[in-house]
């Protein structure tokens, strides 16, 4: 009997062990994220989107600030109210004009700055930003995103992991971008989903496009994979010690 009680608190800890697992990869998912379509270096009419999450209840998010690309200016940034935020945008003057759909320009956004609305609880809102042009010849853009709070906290999205190392608290997003069709004729319609800041420059390196998971990459579903197994073998170590107990 003695026997029996101590497995029931060994699977009592390893489910605990398994909850954490998970619990840990969820955490690891609420990161702002950043999509487009079409996701093609130096594509027109695009749509951004960026994924913003609550992460501090109560507080609530009372405004977000969504800053452009130095070195590689995005043409004719403009955004619209959205989930009750009014837009700002700021721009700058190019001292060299670069390529718009309808010729040179000279003046970008720097930043779009969403104010007067709120994200409360755990919800997550999406950001949509209009693009006329985005930057030819690149195959990834960082983003940074300052996110403000009711309580007067202001998390930055702004760190990039460097080369070989994990991923920081608060990563920038990051936009992977696909090559331009070959073909005149061709199509290039391809989605690029947030990656993670080493995955993007892995692509870049191997100029070869990824297929990353909706987080960014293949890595953060390991943690998953892994809660998942220690949840098997416990249901399966529970399921043996209680036909052994009622053998006794």
């Amino acid at each position: 009997m003695n026997h029996h009680r101590n497995g029931i608190r060994a699977l009592t800890v390893t489910l605990a062990a398994a909850g954490l697992v998970v619990a840990g990869a969820l955490t690891a998912w609420a990161h702002v994220e950043v999509e487009a379509e079409p996701a093609v270096a130096g594509a027109t009419d695009v749509t951004l989107t960026f994924h913003v999450p609550n992460e501090e209840a109560p507080a609530v998010t009372t405004q977000v600030t969504f800053v452009m690309p130095s070195d590689q200016p995005l043409v004719g940034v403009t955004a619209k109210p959205q989930n009750g935020f009014r837009p700002t945008t700021t721009s700058r003057h190019l001292a060299v004009a670069v390529p718009g759909s309808g010729g040179p320009v000279s003046e970008v956004a720097t930043q779009v700055t969403f104010s007067g609305g709120r994200i409360a609880g755990k919800d997550e809102k999406p950001f949509v930003l209009n693009v006329d042009k985005l930057p030819a010849g690149v195959r990834a853009l960082t983003f940074k995103v300052l996110q403000q709070y009711s309580n007067g906290t202001i998390v930055s999205w702004i760190e990039v992991a460097a080369d070989g190392a994990a991923e920081p608290e608060h990563p920038a997003p990051v936009l992977t971008l696909a090559a331009p069709a070959a073909s005149p004729s061709g199509s290039a319609t391809a989605t690029a989903t947030a990656t993670s800041p080493e995955n993007a420059r892995a692509t870049a390196a191997q100029a070869v496009p990824q297929t990353s998971s909706p987080d960014g990459g293949g890595a953060p579903w390991a943690p998953l994979a892994v809660g998942g197994a220690v949840v098997a073998a416990a249901v399966a170590a529970f399921l043996f010690l209680r036909r052994r107990a009622g053998q006794q």
